[in-house]
């Protein structure tokens, strides 16, 4: 029975051209990578919304999960009103998002809360890799917020909570 071996060079060649599928985020929106802040790759952002109170930026999040979200990717698994317990913490949703390839689940978290001032909220996403022992993500986890909140179309103002950092600036 004849084997056939690729030549040394085919086989990395077509590696080099899997690289992309292999690493899981595709850009724009991949310059934030983490690297095990959460023991796996996570990413913690806060949104400030001047336009829309809590109520409303609720309804849209749970709107834009349920609907499969910007890029058709995302999933929406839950959410509480936590105003009858008396904290802080107005709303807390559930999502999943699956990569562009269709290979990783990510699970996102978001929280969200009246602003300081009268009009305005908050809100408070977390996304972490599934995945065991995934321990870079090449920056899906920030695209997976960012890109969501992006969808919504509703000017913010983002903060680095945790993981994801930003790129260094230039010099």
């Amino acid at each position: 029975m004849a084997v056939f071996q690729m030549p040394r060079f085919s086989r990395w060649f077509l590696l080099f051209l899997a690289l992309p599928l292999v690493r899981g985020c595709e850009p724009p929106d991949c310059d934030r990578q983490d690297c095990g802040t959460c023991g796996n790759a996570c990413c913690s952002l806060q949104y400030v919304f001047d336009s829309i109170n809590p109520t409303d930026l609720n309804s849209a999040v749970t709107r834009l999960l349920s609907t499969t979200g910007p890029d058709q990717h995302y999933q929406f698994i839950g959410g509480q009103d936590l105003r009858p317990y008396n904290i802080s913490a107005w709303f807390i949703l559930q999502g999943q998002h699956t990569t562009l390839v269709k290979k990783y689940n990510d699970t996102l978290n978001f929280v969200i809360y009246p602003a300081s001032h009268a009009q305005g909220s908050m809100m408070t996403g977390f996304s972490v890799s599934q995945i065991a022992g995934a321990f870079c993500d090449y920056g899906q986890n920030y695209k997976n917020i960012v890109g969501f909140v992006k969808g919504m179309m509703v000017p913010y103002y983002e903060i680095t909570l945790s993981g994801c950092p930003p790129p260094p600036i230039p010099t």
